[in-house]
């Protein structure tokens, strides 16, 4: 195990839209007999935590560069088993949020491309989208998914990087066909 754990805390983050999620121990099942607390924190819903990464995704896409170390492969892996569990369609469909996330970003999370150009969070939650990389950030993404699995971060089988970028596609596919069906004021486009 390293001798360093990444806690990731920021002002930056609304925190909205909530809810209440109830939480237990996944060990409970199989500990008869020890009795393991629960809780009901209020916590980000998951339709905004997809739209937080997959902006983040394109972030990196566009840069091509790892921000706050290695294991940022964790990103690409929770979009998919967002879209498994059935949120994706929802955060994708929600174009008041997607556009509340991308205010947001433009304000607290202004980043430039690898040509020094804005990146335009609007641009992606609307039809521009982008989850995979391309040529050398393309290696830098599969080595650092390579290394999670090295180190064990991940409780079960995981699918290839091949596959997770399948996935990938398939969502970045989903999210720009509304994208460019609608505005994000849920109209159709001029």
């Amino acid at each position: 195990m390293p001798s360093a754990v990444m806690l990731e805390f920021g002002a930056r983050s609304t925190g909205e839209p909530c809810e209440l999620r109830a939480v237990r121990c996944d060990a409970a099942a199989h500990l008869q007999g020890v009795e393991f607390p629960e809780a009901t924190p209020q916590v980000m819903r998951a339709e905004r935590t997809f739209w937080e990464k997959a902006t983040a995704i394109h972030v990196f896409c566009a840069q091509g560069v790892f921000r706050g170390g290695d294991r940022f492969a964790r990103h690409w892996h929770d979009v998919t088993r967002l879209d498994a569990a059935g949120f994706t369609d929802a955060a994708i469909a929600d174009r008041a949020l997607a556009k509340t996330v991308a205010d947001h970003k433009s304000i607290f999370f202004v980043e430039k491309s690898l040509d020094g150009a804005p990146i335009d969070y609007h641009a992606a939650v609307s039809g521009g989208l982008c989850l995979v990389p391309d040529d050398e950030a393309l290696a830098k993404l599969a080595a650092d998914y390579q290394h999670m699995i090295d180190d064990g971060l991940f409780l079960d089988e995981v699918e290839s990087f091949d596959a997770l970028l399948q996935q990938c596609q398939a969502i970045q596919q989903k999210a720009n066909a509304v994208g460019t069906t609608e505005d994000l004021e849920g109209q159709p486009p001029a």
